[in-house]
């Protein structure tokens, strides 16, 4: 009781070191705690302290987690808006811009239903975020790339065919889904079956996924 109420004084606090110690220390986490986690990590300026938070976040279960989707999509300016230029060169699955994204993708895998859920929200900024976490989550964990997983990623691009970030954030999320039926997805976007360009990102982003879920038969 006293100690948390302290140590939350110091995570509000104006000195930055005070306040990472007091993100690292935070670590019973009830829902008070990480709602005040959370509140500060929307203001929080140094990048040390961040850390510290997301931290002490990811360590978190099912309710924590659930509490931190309420922010995705809505802390800092890094998440995409429009479709990037180019595919990541990384030779593995790009780590999610969002912070929010990037702190549910390292949790511990129990979590994964709640990630899927977002799916289900009509929330376009917090879909477009999760499918990074989604992505993330399954390229590490191989156990969750599930037919019944699958399935759901590919809804997920029907319905939202037309968000180009959604759509593209899928076929990115497919390398961690290999399957007969993922290949033969991402098969029709190099093909260029939409009128699409061979530079388009869609395309690009098709035949890196491939590669990376070690689909391609060269």
């Amino acid at each position: 009781g006293e100690k948390v109420s302290i140590l939350l004084t110091m995570l509000h606090g104006t000195n930055p070191c005070e306040r990472t110690i007091a993100a690292y220390n935070l670590s019973a986490l009830d829902n008070q705690v990480v709602d005040e986690l959370l509140k500060q990590l929307a203001k929080e300026k140094c990048l040390y302290t961040k850390i510290a938070i997301c931290e002490t976040l990811e360590r978190g279960d099912q309710s924590t987690a659930v509490r931190m989707i309420l922010y995705l999509g809505t802390i800092g300016q890094n998440q995409y808006i429009k479709l990037p230029d180019k595919v990541s060169a990384k030779k593995s699955y790009p780590l999610p811009r969002d912070i929010i994204a990037r702190s549910l993708g390292k949790m511990d895998s129990s979590i994964f239903k709640t990630l899927l859920n977002v799916l289900e929200t009509q929330d376009i900024i917090k879909i477009r975020e999760v499918l990074d976490s989604i992505g993330f989550m399954a390229f590490y964990h191989k156990e969750l790339s599930s037919e019944a997983n699958q399935n759901i990623i590919y809804s997920t691009m029907r319905k939202y065919h037309q968000d180009d970030i959604i759509l593209w954030k899928c076929i990115l999320c497919l390398s961690a889904f290999p399957s007969e039926e993922t290949k033969n997805i991402l098969e029709e976007y190099v093909k260029q079956k939409n009128g699409l360009t061979a530079d388009h990102i869609f395309v690009k982003e098709a035949m890196r996924s491939l590669q990376l879920g070690r689909l391609t038969s060269s």
